[in-house]
C-alpha cells in the first residue's frame, strides 16, 4: 500500500477499526494497542476513503478491522482484504454487550466497541462464501422469501373473509387456493364489491407465478455442475426435498468447515441452552441462535422423516415419552442432520439399513 507520511512509520503496530455500517455512511472507530484514537463519519466511496485515512494517518500499520453482518453483506470486507486491510464480518450476538449498550444505543458507541472487542481478541469472524456461493445463497433466499410473502397474502385473505362474516364453503376446507377457490374469491369479491379483497387476490396470482419460476429456477441451480453430485445424494435423505437440500447446500456450502458435528449442531440451531448453579446444570429449550432457515427447514424435514426411516420413528418414539413431542422431533433433527453430514462427506447415499 502507498502512504503519505514522510515522517511516520506503524510497521507492525496493529491499528484497529471498528465500523458501524449503514446505507449512506459509516461510523469508524480506531484504536491503537493502548490507545483510543479517533471516532468519525464515512462518505461514500467508504473503502477508499477509510484506506486513504488509514494510509495518511497510520502509514504501513498493520490494519485490523471488523463490521457486523448484515443487510450490507460480504463486498467491504472484499474490498477491504484486496486493498490490504485484513477485515472479519462478526456476528453481531457474539458482540459482548451490557444491558446498559442496549438501553442507550449509538453508532459511535457500536463501532468504539467493535474496535475494543476486536483488540481484545474476542470476536472471531464468520464462514464467507466465495462469490458465487453468496449468488446462488441469494437466489434460494429469494424463494424463500417468495413463499413467505404467498402465506402473508393467503393469511390477509382469509382475515378479509372473516372480517365480512364471508364463510369459506365446506368444499375447500381441506384443499385452499385451487384455481376453483380462487375462482370462488373472485366472485365473492364481484358480489360483495370487495375492492380491498380483488387486490389481494391479484397479488396472490402474481405471487403464485412468480413462485413457479423461483421452483424451475432452483431445480436448473440443482443440476448445475457443481451442485449436481451433492443434490443426487441430499435428495436420497427421507424428508430432503428439492426446496431442503438447496437450502442446505447454500447455507452450509462446506461441511468440511465443521470439524465436529456439535458445530454443525449450532450452526443450524439445534443445541439446548443451559443454566448452570454450583453442582448442578438445567437443559432448557435450543437456543434462538443458529440458522433460523436451516433450523426450521430440518425440522419440518424430521417430521417426514420419521414417517419413512422407521429406526428414526422408534426413536422419535422413545424421546416423546420421556421429554414430549416437541423436544423429540428436535433430537431426531439432530439424528437427521448427522446423517446428512455423513452423507455429503463420505459421499455415499443415505440407506436405511444401514443405520
Amino acid at each position: 500500500m502507498k502512504t503519505k507520511g514522510k515522517n511516520l512509520d506503524f510497521t507492525g503496530q496493529p491499528i484497529y477499526i471498528g465500523i458501524d455500517v449503514h446505507k449512506n455512511s459509516w461510523r469508524a472507530s480506531i484504536y491503537s494497542s493502548h490507545t483510543f484514537q479517533k471516532t468519525f463519519i464515512l462518505q461514500k466511496p467508504f473503502v477508499d476513503n477509510l484506506v486513504k485515512y488509514l494510509n495518511t494517518k497510520y502509514p504501513n500499520g498493520e490494519y485490523q478491522c471488523a463490521y457486523e453482518a448484515g443487510f450490507s453483506g460480504f463486498w467491504a470486507q472484499e474490498q477491504l482484504q484486496a486493498k490490504g486491510v485484513q477485515t472479519i464480518v462478526v456476528n453481531p450476538a457474539d458482540i459482548p454487550t451490557t444491558d446498559k449498550e442496549r438501553q442507550f444505543k449509538n453508532d459511535k458507541r457500536d463501532s468504539k466497541k467493535i474496535a475494543l472487542t476486536l483488540r481484545s481478541g474476542e470476536l472471531e469472524g464468520i464462514y464467507i462464501p466465495e462469490k458465487q456461493a453468496q449468488k446462488d445463497r441469494n437466489t434460494v433466499r429469494t424463494r424463500s422469501q417468495v413463499a413467505k410473502n404467498q402465506r402473508r397474502i393467503k393469511n390477509q385473505i382469509k382475515s378479509t373473509l372473516h372480517f365480512f362474516g364471508l364463510e369459506i364453503p365446506e368444499d375447500f376446507s381441506e384443499r385452499y387456493w385451487s384455481r376453483k377457490f380462487v375462482s370462488w374469491l373472485e366472485k365473492v369479491s364481484n358480489e360483495n364489491k370487495l375492492e380491498g379483497l380483488e387486490l389481494l387476490i391479484e397479488e396472490h396470482l402474481a405471487l403464485r407465478k412468480l413462485e413457479l419460476i423461483a421452483i424451475r429456477v432452483l431445480k436448473k441451480l440443482s443440476k448445475e455442475e457443481r451442485h449436481a453430485e451433492l443434490t443426487k445424494l441430499l435428495n436420497s435423505v427421507p424428508g430432503v426435498g428439492l426446496l431442503t437440500l438447496m437450502l442446505l447446500i447454500t447455507e452450509i456450502i462446506d461441511m468440511k468447515r465443521f470439524k465436529i458435528e456439535d458445530k454443525l449442531y449450532a450452526y443450524v440451531g439445534l443445541i439446548p441452552t443451559s443454566a448452570s448453579s454450583g453442582d448442578k446444570e438445567t437443559m432448557g429449550e435450543i437456543t434462538k441462535r443458529g440458522n433460523k432457515r436451516l433450523k426450521s427447514a430440518v425440522i419440518e424435514s424430521a417430521w417426514v422423516a420419521i414417517k419413512k426411516d422407521p429406526q428414526l420413528l422408534m426413536k422419535y418414539e422413545e424421546y416423546r415419552k420421556r421429554m414430549g413431542g416437541h423436544k423429540a422431533i428436535v433430537k431426531i433433527a439432530r439424528i437427521l442432520m448427522r446423517r446428512i453430514r455423513r452423507v455429503w462427506l463420505k459421499k455415499e447415499p443415505y440407506l436405511i439399513t444401514e443405520y
